[in-house]
């Protein structure tokens, strides 16, 4: 139960926090029955930007380059999926044109760095900044419309490399976390002060700390009444005034970092606990990686589900997409794969590391029930639904 005073609380933190204007173009295409997106609408009537909606999301790149937004909330999928065209992109062209388009990509990264770092980008940087700014950088931005001047991403978490890619190119996207019963932002990042793999300072009306065990409590005027004709649920979710999240995570000076959901916890046969969201986004990082989803709860060790890019895929072995649903077992295939898995399990503690893995045929989806309406996956329809398969890899 949200009342007009959690919202407008809400609405005055971010005002505080995000520099909008009454001149801005704001694009939306989540849905409006999502609480994201639902103050995003409020903080752009109260701000007078003007607000375009998209015709679905799958026109997105066309209503970027018709709607010419200044700026944009979205969730971390539609930021992976730019930045695959731009590197599929990327390969077009004569090699010379290749090899300059790529050279560029990495400036943008580096510069990105610099910034997120605070150091200033001077010497052979700046000159190869200037030079990619000019080539490179202006055209991407321009295929997006050539206004954004920031964008927020919230729902789930953003790769930090692709945060700073992004700003490498003149793109900051803005971090940010909440959830409905919060009315729902409870932190933002800030313009000028990005720290990538964190979602921000707290609004400055919300008061964050840790429970003993990570779990993250929030307070403020922000704060839901509680659940509908649920006296005992709201009762465990706020504990003196504080709003239990179910989220696990910790404050480094001043800003929120989420590190897992505190009910998805793995936790192997031996008693390891393994946080599954960092290594997905670790498997996801890889360009041939779509979908990646860490099973392994009450078993000996972690495994994954990964879902192919199959356009990706298509085109390091040069064949068509249409074939590929059926080459998934096919030793090449599952080579480029555990490619990718050795990549993610390198940083990772034993007890952590993927051992074996499963590639399925087919993308997740809405309509099929496995991913939400801000692209986020549904665990548990996915574990049930795979079950045979999660099963075999244990056998």
């Amino acid at each position: 139960m949200l009342t007009h005073g959690n919202l407008t609380a809400n609405l005055a933190g971010i005002s505080d926090a995000l520099d909008l204007r009454d001149d801005d173009v704001g694009l939306s295409f989540l849905p409006l029955s999502h609480a994201l997106e639902r103050i995003v609408a409020y903080i752009y009537l109260t701000t007078g930007v003007s607000m375009v909606f998209a015709e679905s999301f799958d026109t997105i790149a066309r209503d970027l380059r018709t709607a010419r937004p200044t700026v944009m909330a979205s969730v971390p999928r539609v930021f992976e999926k730019l930045h695959a065209r731009i590197q599929e992109r990327a390969g077009e062209g004569s090699g010379a044109r290749r090899a300059f388009v790529r050279w560029a990509l990495s400036v943008a990264a580096r510069r990105g760095a610099a910034l997120e770092a605070g150091r200033p980008v001077t010497g052979s940087l700046a000159l190869a900044s200037r030079l990619a700014e000019r080539t490179v950088f202006s055209e991407i931005r321009a295929g997006l419309g050539g206004r954004l001047r920031l964008t927020v991403s919230g729902s789930a978490p953003l790769d930090p490399a692709l945060g700073r890619f992004f700003l490498g190119l003149g793109l900051p996207v803005l971090e940010g976390y909440g959830l409905t019963e919060a009315a729902p932002v409870v932190s933002v990042t800030r313009l000028g002060a990005p720290r990538f793999g964190t979602v921000g300072p707290p609004l400055p009306n919300v008061e964050v700390k840790m429970a003993a065990d990570g779990e993250i409590l929030v307070r403020g005027a922000n704060v839901m009444r509680g659940y509908y004709q649920r006296p005992s649920d709201t009762a465990a979710a706020i504990v003196d005034g504080w709003l239990h999240t179910g989220d696990i995570g910790a404050l480094e000076d001043g800003y929120l970092r989420i590190t897992d959901r505190k009910k998805e916890l793995l936790v192997t046969s031996g008693g390891k606990k393994v946080a599954p969201q960092p290594i997905e986004e670790r498997l996801r990082a890889h360009p041939l990686v779509r979908e990646a989803v860490v099973v392994g709860d009450g078993r000996h060790f972690p495994s994954a589900l990964l879902v192919p890019d199959f356009a990706a895929l298509g085109a390091r072995l040069g064949t068509s997409t249409a074939d590929l649903a059926t080459r998934c077992e096919a030793s090449d295939v599952r080579a480029l794969f555990q490619a990718a898995v050795d990549t993610a399990n390198a940083p990772l503690a034993s007890f952590e590391r993927i051992k074996k893995f499963a590639l399925l045929p087919t993308e997740f989806t809405q309509q099929t029930g496995e991913l939400t309406p801000t692209l986020k996956v549904r665990r548990r329809v996915i574990e049930e639904r795979y079950r045979a398969v999660i099963d075999a890899m244990y056998e």
